[in-house]
């Protein structure tokens, strides 16, 4: 069986580590091997990233660096074929997404991040919600990182509705990378944890034939 690559991706806030500790759940009980990860992927670039870098420009060159460390990463386990699924919280979109909220354009970062190096996942879970909803969800976190504070969320969330929409018109050359993903979309505004997973999974079960 061919690995395969599903992201969930998007807002923090959305319940994406939730959703993923679900997935990973799922599929390991219908009898699939699971490989589970995240971005950012390094712990020591990962450290500096989210506390200590303290300028836009220098945030983007280290996540471009931990992009290429998870890509290369994640090629070899698609490459072996040992797992049946990837499942990853976040994925490569995520950088277009905050790049975009610290002001940089679409084209920068897939230049940057040399996008077309990268490999490809097959399903990204787009999670988003409401900004006030989701940093109510997150803001008692202590280990809360520096990009969780209200206005950051408030345009991380523009930005995330604005990348799905992008990426699925597929007609920005920046993010044709993405072209071959299938998409699903899912506002957890209004929704609870279980609705958010029993509504993916039956989808994924469709889109995957399990």
């Amino acid at each position: 069986m061919t690995t395969r690559w599903i992201a969930v991706t998007g807002l923090d806030g959305s319940g994406k580590t939730t959703l993923v500790d679900n997935l990973v759940k799922f599929l390991e009980s219908k009898g699939f091997k699971v490989y589970r990860d995240r971005f950012p992927h390094d712990k020591y670039l990962t450290k500096t990233l989210l506390n200590e870098s303290k300028d836009a420009y220098t945030d983007r060159l280290l996540f471009a660096l931990d992009n290429r460390i998870a890509g290369t990463h994640l090629r070899g386990i698609i490459e072996t074929g040992e797992y049946d699924f990837i499942v990853t919280q976040r994925c490569f979109l995520d950088s277009f997404v905050h790049g975009a909220v610290q002001g940089y354009s679409y084209s920068w970062v897939s230049e940057l991040n040399h996008v077309r190096d990268l490999p490809k996942c097959d399903i990204m879970v787009h999670m988003v919600a409401e900004a006030r909803i989701a940093y109510a969800r997150i803001c008692n976190d202590p280990d809360a990182d520096k990009f969780e504070y209200p206005e950051y969320i408030g345009k991380q969330e523009q930005e995330t509705r604005r990348a799905y929409v992008e990426v699925e018109a597929h007609n920005n050359p920046a993010l044709i990378h993405f072209n071959t993903c299938q998409n699903i979309y899912m506002d957890t505004t209004q929704m609870s944890t279980d609705e958010v997973f029993e509504t993916v999974s039956s989808k994924l079960v469709k889109m995957l034939n399990l």
